[in-house]
Parts: C-alpha cells; structure tokens; sequence
C-alpha cells in the first residue's frame, strides 16, 4: 500500500517545526544539565549528559507537544514533559547499546565504549577492566537518565494528581513495557528460527518502541485536557495510532540497519546482523530462501566477526526473496491504519497537519 504524498510546503513547514522543537528541547535540557552539574560525579555526569549533547530528530517530544496543541493545550507549556520523555528515551539507548554490544550512537562512540577509554586513559587500566568500567559507567548513567525523566515529568505545569498520575504511568507501565519488550528481544536471540513466530517479534516491537510512543501521545492529550490518559477517549485512539507508527518505525530501522548510511543511521551498519537479532525482514528471508541460503546465512547470523562480504551476501538473500519489500509494506499498512485513526479522532487543524507530516517522516526517514 503507497502511502501519500506530501507537497513541498507541508514538507518544508514540518522540517522548521521539527528543527523548533529540536533547538527548544536542546535549551532547556543545556540548562537542566548546568542546575544538575554540582549534584552528580563528574565522570558519571558526563557520561549521561553526553547523548543529550548530540540529540536525535527528538522525534518523540514533537510527538508529545503535537497531540497536546491538537487536543487544544499549550504546547510550550508542556515542554518539561516533551524534555522528560527524549530524556527517557535516551536512557534505554544507554542500555540498548551495552546489550547489543553497539561501539556507535548518532556517530559518537556509544557510552560504555567511551567508558572504558577513560579507564584506559584515567587509571591505565588493562582492556579487560576498561571495559568492565566502561559498562558499570554506562549503566549507572541510564539509570541517572531514567531518575532524571521521572524528575522532569513530575515538574510539567498540571494538577498535582494528573502529574502524578503521569509520573505513576511512566514507573509502573511504560517502564515495565520496555523492559518486557527488550528482555523479549534478548530471548528471541537465543531462540532458533523455527521457534520464532511473527506475532512474538511484533510483540516485542510493540513494547520496546510502540509503548514509549503511545506514552508521548497519551501524556500529550492528558495535558491538554487535564484528565487521565485512561479516561480520554482521544488519548486512548492517539495512543494507538502513536504504537502503530512504532511498528512502522521499527521495521524501517530493521531495514536501514541492513542497507542504510552508517553516518546517517548513526549506528555501523550490519551491526544487527552480527548481533543476530530477530528481525520480521531476517525472519521473512529465513522462511523463503533455500536451503543453501538458509545454511549461509545460519553461518553469518549472530557472528560478530562477519565481514562486509558477509553483510552484502545476507543483503542479497533478503532481496531474493523479497523480505525486504515485504517489510516495507508492512511497515507503510501499519502507517496508513495511523493515518486513519488521526483523521477519524482530530479534527483539521494545522497541528493535525504536522502529526500527518510525522507519521510520514517515520517510513520516510534516510531512504
């Protein structure tokens, strides 16, 4: 299913807006980071504060402060909670790079990697030590990440009960979600190909991308109309529009992660395949290919010292088989049932027109 079209202007106007909230969000973490300086150890401070010094496309406080300004709330106001939410996530990136053993984030060297050079540098340790530093480093500064997101959330300008409401959903269900979601990725590593169904990688992919998603959506809609997330309606339907764009989001991150631009994925590319992750691509490719094919690529999958023949020889039976374009069309029906939902829950404002404009951007990214 194609999806549609957008015209230059609603492109460009997206592009600026998401370039606003980028610099507003960046200012005010600048400035949440220089209140915190005094209160955190140097070196575990600057190992947390160095992923927010190269943010991302900050694609989930836009997220947050749209369904808010759609739902007819402030925006700006709401920009404490949009700060906890990119700070939230940048945590489990923190962790998801120790789990998968990633040495690269948005081009920077991942934090447990930077970790262990300081301990190499700082203490002269032997590279075994490093890198046990490294992580134990890394760890300490998701979890500081983590308190910090639940500290900012707790600051947005709402009823103390509906903030803490919000604050009590990020503890007790978003987090519970992710972690579900990402010890559920871990498994299915160690699972062979036979025992790995659709529905349990699409599970997984709801959890550890759709829930946090759904929160920003969620949280947004709350705000504006000062009421639980479970007793709206709208946040209830923009909620699951936002897991839909996660499953989307997800699967084009599979597939750029086979065939995309290290500089501007911001992670080596291949590093999945060597990591031997579970993907809906590499599980569609497994279920079609031959049987020679299936032996390459059992021989290729999971090896971290694979080659980049190795990579060009899996890339090849993806697309042989058509996994690829499988993917993607998966990927563009879960986001034409999101365009659905929006346009069937919001009615026509500009900032309805920038929620479409960002749903778009989540297929359209780097290809």
């Amino acid at each position: 299913m194609a999806l549609p079209e957008q015209d230059a202007s609603s492109q460009q106007a997206f592009k600026a807006y998401m370039a606003q909230v980028a610099d507003q969000v960046a200012s005010f973490l600048c400035d949440d980071m220089a209140a915190r300086a005094k209160s955190v150890p140097e070196h575990l401070r600057d190992t947390a504060d160095s992923y927010l010094r190269q943010p991302g496309k900050c694609l989930r406080p836009a997220l947050l402060q749209l369904c808010c300004a759609a739902a007819g709330g402030d925006a700006q106001a709401v920009l404490p909670a949009a700060a906890a939410v990119e700070v939230y996530h940048t945590w489990t990136l923190v962790h998801d790079d120790i789990i998968d053993h990633d040495a690269f984030r948005r081009g920077q060297p991942t934090a447990h990697i930077s970790g262990a050079a300081l301990g190499r540098r700082r203490w002269r340790l032997s590279e075994a030590a490093a890198a046990d530093y490294g992580v134990s480093l890394a760890i300490l500064a998701g979890d500081l990440l983590q308190g910090r997101a639940l500290s900012l959330l707790a600051s947005v300008p709402a009823r103390p009960a509906l903030a803490l409401a919000l604050a009590r959903r990020m503890s007790d269900w978003l987090t519970p979600e992710l972690l579900a979601g990402e010890q559920l990725d871990v498994e299915l590593s160690h699972c062979s190909w036979e025992e790995i169904s659709e529905e349990s990688i699409m599970t997984m992919m709801r959890q550890k991308t759709g829930a946090l998603l759904a929160f920003c959506a969620t949280t947004g809609v709350a705000l504006a109309e000062d009421c639980p997330p479970q007793d709206s309606p709208v946040a209830q339907a923009m909620g699951r529009c936002a897991e839909l764009c996660g499953l989307a989001f997800q699967i084009q991150d599979d597939l750029l992660g086979l065939s995309g631009e290290e500089v501007s994925f911001g992670k080596p590319i291949g590093s999945d395949i060597r990591e031997g992750k579970r993907t809906m691509v590499m599980r569609h490719a497994m279920a079609y290919c031959s049987a020679a094919e299936r032996r390459l690529l059992t021989g290729i999958l999971g090896h971290a010292t694979a080659s980049a023949d190795d990579i060009a020889a899996v890339r090849e039976v993806v697309t042989r088989t058509g996994s690829d374009v499988y993917a993607r069309k998966c990927s563009e029906r879960f986001l034409a049932e999101a365009l659905q939902l929006l346009e069937s829950t919001l009615r026509p404002t500009p900032q309805r027109e920038l929620l479409r404009s960002w749903i778009m951007a989540m297929v359209r990214r780097n290809r």
